[in-house]
């Protein structure tokens, strides 16, 4: 969670100083041009930071709100890690390493707008990429399979965005995730105890 509320800083920041900067230099040009006051520099700081900051703060309590609710929303009442950007599921599973392999590659393939899947059957990882959407510019989807006893198998699935500047997902990965799991859960392979 303290992750989450730093990213929510950073980004606060970056508002700030992001349209700050562009209106505290349309303000030093007019203060300038049209008034040849001294202070221009001193005027346009003040009116860039200010306004850039009531930006960053209405940006946020809308958006930090909305990317909550949807991951809450989604979660259907299991509210683990939701704070977080990169979501991570585990599941124990029965059989061969081919056919565990074979499963985890079906189950990444019913997450939507999957658009590559590549195995590693040696290192036993299926890598995925999921294209942009209205929600993400796109995520990288990772399966790792590490071996437990003989026929016996830990999956663990991490989604995250590609880029690490995001800071709002709309609850993308975690959708990610949850579909991948739910997949393998109505295969015969999944170890239930």
């Amino acid at each position: 969670m303290a992750r989450y509320f730093f990213k929510m800083l950073k980004a606060m920041i970056v508002c700030s100083l992001g349209l700050g900067g562009g209106v505290a230099l349309f303000a030093l040009i007019v203060f300038i041009i049209a008034k040849n006051d001294p202070n221009a520099i001193d005027h346009a700081v003040r009116m860039g930071l200010g306004i850039g900051q009531v930006f960053a703060i209405f940006a946020l309590g809308v958006f930090i709100p909305l990317d909550i609710s949807v991951k809450m929303f989604k979660s259907k009442g299991i509210h683990k890690d939701i704070w977080e950007i990169e979501q991570v599921r585990d599941a124990k599973m029965n059989g061969s390493a081919r056919e565990v392999l074979a499963a985890c590659r079906e189950a990444l393939l019913e997450i939507p707008d999957i658009k590559a899947v590549r195995e590693d059957s040696e290192n036993l990882v299926v890598h995925a990429s999921a294209g942009p959407s209205w929600r993400s510019f796109g995520e990288e989807i990772e399966v790792e399979i590490n071996p437990l006893a003989q026929e016996k198998w830990n999956v663990s699935c991490h989604s995250k965005p590609r880029s690490k500047n995001i800071v709002f997902d709309w609850g993308k990965n975690f959708e990610n995730v949850e579909t991948w799991k739910s997949k393998l859960q109505k295969s015969e392979m999944i170890d239930i105890s």
